[in-house]
C-alpha cells in the first residue's frame, strides 16, 4: 500500500464521512516512535498526526553495522553488577545529546512547523496551528548513566518521558526475558520516584511483570506502557500484558498503548491484518475502557542491519493498512467499522495519552535538585573534572 493510501474497509458513505471528520477533529498523538529524520517527522502531517513520543536513544546501538555493533556489546556474568561496570553505558549520554541537538535543531529551523512539547498546552497549540509537536524521551535509561543528576539535567533540556528498560540487562530491575519473578531494584524505585517528582512519564515497556507491578504500585503518577498489547490475543510475546496487569495499570489511571508490529499483534511473523490490530484495540477497550488505551506503533527504519543486530532473519513489519504514519486514518476508519463511539475514537487516537501527560505534569514538584553531600574522595562524583 502506498504512502497515505486508504484501504477498502467496506464503510458506508455515512461512515466514511464520520471517520474523516473524526480523524481531522481529533488530536492524533501516539506513543513510542523512533523516526527521527526530518522527512519522517513531516510525514506525520500526511497521516493527520499532531504529536508523538520520539525516542532520542535506545539501550543498544542497533543501527550500527553488524560488525561494529558486535564490538560494542559488553559481556556480563549472569549476576554482574551492571551499574558498577561503566562499559554498559559508555558513550550513550553523548550519543543521546547529539540526537537531541538534531531534534532541537529541526524545531529551530522549521519556522514553527515542528515544536518541542514541554507541556500539554504545547501539543494543543500545535494542533490548533497545524504543526507537529515532539515529546522527547528514550527507550531505556542508559542515557542517564543511571544517575538521577543526569536525569534531571536531561529533563531541563526537554526530556519528558523515560522507558525504564529495553530488552537487555540493566540495574533498574528485571526485564521481560527474566522468569525469576524479580522486580525493580532499589535504584529502579528511586528512578520511578524521581521521574514522578520532576514530571516525566514513567514507561514500563520491556520490564518483567513483577517490575511493572512494582512501578505501578510505587508511582505517585499514572504510568504508561508505550508499546504492548493483550497477551490473551498473542501468548507468544512476553512484551504483551496479561489482563491482571492491564487492569492494574488502568486502576491507577495509567495507559496501555497498542503495538502495531505484526508479530506483536498476533502470533507469527507474517503480516497482521488491520482487523487483527483492531482486535487488540477492541479487547483492551472492552477490558479497561478507551480512556486507558492509546496507540504505540513503534515506527522506525527497519532495514536488514537492525534485524541482523537482533538475530532476526525475518524482516520487521507492521499491520496492513498502517505500515507508516501517513496511513493512520485507516485506523480511525477501522475503529468506526468496529462500532467505537466518537468519544472512544478520540481517546484512543490521542486523548488518553494527552490526559496521562497532563496528570504527570500536574503532579510534579518544583525542579529543585537536592544538595550534593561531600564526596569521600575529591572529584569522585564528576569523574575528576571538578572537585565534586
Amino acid at each position: 500500500m502506498s504512502v497515505g493510501a486508504t484501504m477498502d474497509l467496506g464503510l458506508s458513505s455515512i461512515q466514511e464521512e464520520r471517520a474523516q471528520r473524526l480523524h481531522q477533529e481529533s488530536l492524533v498523538f501516539f506513543a513510542h516512535d523512533h523516526c527521527i529524520l526530518e522527512d519522517d517527522i513531516l510525514l506525520m502531517q500526511r497521516g493527520g498526526a499532531t504529536a508523538k513520543q520520539l525516542h532520542i536513544g535506545v539501550d543498544e546501538r542497533l543501527w550500527l553495522e553488524p560488525g561494529a555493533f558486535a564490538a560494542t556489546r559488553v559481556p556480563l556474568e549472569p549476576n554482574a553488577d551492571v551499574a558498577a561496570d561503566p562499559r554498559t553505558s559508555d558513550g550513550f549520554l553523548k550519543s543521546a545529546l547529539i540526537a537531541l541537538d538534531h531534534v532541537l535543531g529541526l524545531a529551530e529551523r522549521s519556522g514553527g512547523r515542528i515544536s518541542i512539547a514541554l507541556e500539554p498546552d504545547d501539543i494543543l497549540r500545535a494542533k490548533e496551528h497545524g504543526a507537529i509537536a515532539l515529546l522527547v524521551g528514550a527507550e531505556g535509561a542508559r542515557i542517564t548513566e543511571y544517575r538521577p543528576e543526569v536525569l534531571r539535567s536531561l529533563a531541563r533540556l526537554g526530556l519528558r518521558h523515560l522507558q525504564l528498560s529495553w530488552a537487555t540487562k540493566h540495574p533498574l530491575g528485571a526485564t521481560q526475558s527474566e522468569t525469576s519473578g524479580a522486580g525493580l531494584t532499589t535504584l529502579g524505585m528511586e528512578f520511578v520516584r524521581e521521574l514522578n517528582r520532576i514530571g516525566l512519564i514513567v514507561d514500563v515497556s520491556h520490564l518483567s511483570y513483577q517490575s511493572i507491578a512494582d512501578a505501578v504500585d510505587g508511582s505517585s503518577a499514572p504510568v504508561l506502557n508505550g508499546h504492548t498489547g493483550a497477551l490473551a490475543l498473542n501468548p507468544t510475546q512476553p512484551q504483551l500484558l496479561p489482563d491482571d496487569l492491564i487492569r492494574l495499570i488502568a486502576s491507577k489511571d495509567g495507559v496501555v498503548a497498542v503495538h502495531f508490529m505484526s508479530q506483536m499483534v498476533k502470533p507469527g511473523r507474517d503480516q497482521a491484518t488491520l482487523g487483527q490490530l483492531l482486535d487488540q484495540f477492541e479487547y483492551l477497550t472492552d477490558l479497561v475502557g478507551a480512556e486507558h488505551v492509546a496507540c504505540g506503533p513503534d515506527y522506525f527504519s527497519h532495514g536488514e542491519t537492525l534485524a541482523a543486530n537482533q538475530g532476526i532473519t525475518t524482516p520487521f513489519g507492521f499491520a496492513d493498512g498502517v505500515q507508516d504514519v501517513s496511513q493512520l486514518s485507516n485506523l480511525t476508519r477501522g475503529l468506526v467499522v468496529r462500532g467505537f463511539t466518537d468519544d472512544q475514537v478520540r481517546l484512543v487516537l490521542g486523548g488518553s495519552l494527552l490526559r496521562l501527560f497532563s496528570d504527570v505534569r500536574r503532579q510534579r514538584s518544583p525542579m529543585i535538585a537536592p544538595p550534593m553531600g561531600p564526596s569521600a574522595l575529591p572529584g569522585h562524583l564528576t569523574g575528576g573534572i571538578t572537585p565534586l
